[in-house]
């Protein structure tokens, strides 16, 4: 991958001095090392400070020896020099710089990805924390900081706020409602309503206004005033509480469809990918046994399901690898790259442990077992089964079914009826069974 190799040459373009350097490196931890190494109880890991000077020693002492071979000494000395280094920092060597990079290059922020979106992040969160401490300290800046794109977001939290500024503090609650409660009385029909009726039971000396005519306009007045309440009433009841679920039947299609989007954007662009990787690297991991093994397509096919339901099981458990996944799926349309970024460097994290599994519940007898003494005939001259079968070895006391059985692949003499212990058959699943009639 092109911005791996950038990497790994950025690495090497200080190589030249890391051996000279590494002597001052070593010596400056030497204490701090072998304090450590005296707790674990002696350690001596190919990267520890002790493990090193013997090493550099050796080589020393092998150019001497061999002065030809020198060049590929020196060179020997370096690539130590260079892990001794690199160890330093990254105590997993270059698999843990492989996830390091993977989660770096997963990042995604608009059109920035990597480095670039790691930076245009960290400016966001600088921008986030200045309209933090605005909030915080109540300065009406922060609205200009959040900008226009959030206004009617504000206004629909605007009665919930209310609300929670009426609970924790009432004079606060006061202070920002009565202005506007005054204002708006003040130009209603209420108020007009009221000033009428105080001008007619004010009147005096105007044949108009008898006592009659005054309790006749004042009973008018108070209807319309009791309206004017009443339908500021009802209009209140009307109004929907903040934070009142949308409809559903408005909101809902349209949420099931971006779902369905963004699981056809995985299903197509990164879930076969994904499973290549797998694939891929179980069979790098099966090369080297296959030769011994001589698998058939079938039961390659067989191994590879357990190696990927394992594989599978593995990556649920390692909490890193959950939360990256959890932040992918969390954005729409995300990078397929950098998703198979993540699985490949998941892959050289468990491939080889979950591989090791694999092999060692399939075909460990086969490979590592080894032969049992022969039994020697008894007094009657029978020769008698004893003991524990070999290891990885299944005992049954009747064959197997025929269709389970791989022939092929079951040496001759395994099937010979005078074979000490009973006939034995390799199985398409790879077991190995040992009958031994009751």
């Amino acid at each position: 991958m092109a911005d791996e190799s950038a990497v790994m040459d950025a690495v090497e373009t200080g190589a030249e001095e890391v051996e000279s350097g590494a002597e001052e490196v070593e010596q400056g931890q030497e204490q701090v090392d072998e304090g450590e190494a005296e707790e674990k109880g002696g350690d001596k890991g190919p990267y520890t400070t002790q493990f090193s000077r013997e090493y550099r020693a050796a080589m020393k002492a092998l150019e001497l020896q061999h002065p030809e071979q020198k060049k590929f000494l020196q060179q020997a000395r370096d690539n130590h020099a260079r892990l001794f280094a690199l160890t330093q920092l990254e105590p997993k060597g270059i698999d843990g710089v492989r996830e390091h990079y993977a989660m770096l290059d997963g990042l995604v922020r608009g059109d920035f990805k990597g480095p670039e979106a790691l930076t245009a992040i960290q400016e966001e969160l600088a921008g986030v924390e200045e309209v933090d401490n605005l909030l915080i300290n109540g300065d009406p800046k922060a609205f200009d900081a959040l900008g226009e794109d959030f206004n009617a977001g504000l206004a629909k939290l605007a009665p919930a706020y209310l609300e929670r500024v009426a609970q924790t503090d009432p004079a606060a609650f006061e202070a920002a409602v009565l202005p506007h409660f005054v204002s708006t009385l003040a130009g209603s029909d209420l108020v007009k309503e009221f000033n009428a009726l105080v001008d007619v039971l004010n009147a005096k000396d105007d044949p108009r206004f008898d006592d009659a005519t005054k309790m006749k306009f004042a009973m008018s007045q108070l209807a319309k005033m009791g309206n004017w309440l009443n339908g500021l009433q009802a209009k209140v009841g009307e109004i929907k509480p903040a934070g009142a679920a949308k409809d559903t039947q408005q909101a809902d299609p349209q949420k099931e469809i971006e779902r369905e989007r963004q699981e056809l954007h995985w299903e197509r662009s990164i879930y076969p990918e994904a499973g290549k990787l797998v694939r891929q690297k179980f069979n790098e991991l099966l090369a080297p046994l296959q030769k011994r093994l001589k698998l058939t397509p079938k039961q390659v096919d067989s191994a590879f399901a357990d190696f990927k339901s394992k594989n599978t099981a593995a990556c649920e458990a390692d909490a890193d690898y959950i939360r990256q996944k959890n932040f992918y799926r969390g954005q729409k349309n995300p990078s397929p790259e950098a998703v198979l970024n993540m699985v490949r460097a998941q892959l050289a994290k468990t491939g080889k442990t979950v591989f090791e599994q694999v092999r060692s519940e399939r075909w460990e007898g086969f490979l590592f077992g080894t032969p049992k003494p022969t039994p020697q005939p008894g007094k009657d001259g029978k020769i008698t089964p004893k003991g524990p079968a070999s290891p990885n070895v299944e005992v049954r006391t009747v064959m197997p079914p025929r269709n389970e059985i791989d022939f092929q692949h079951t040496p001759i003499d395994w099937m010979a009826s005078t074979r000490p212990g009973g006939k034995q058959y390799r199985l398409f699943s790879g077991k190995v069974i040992q009958v031994r009639p009751a």
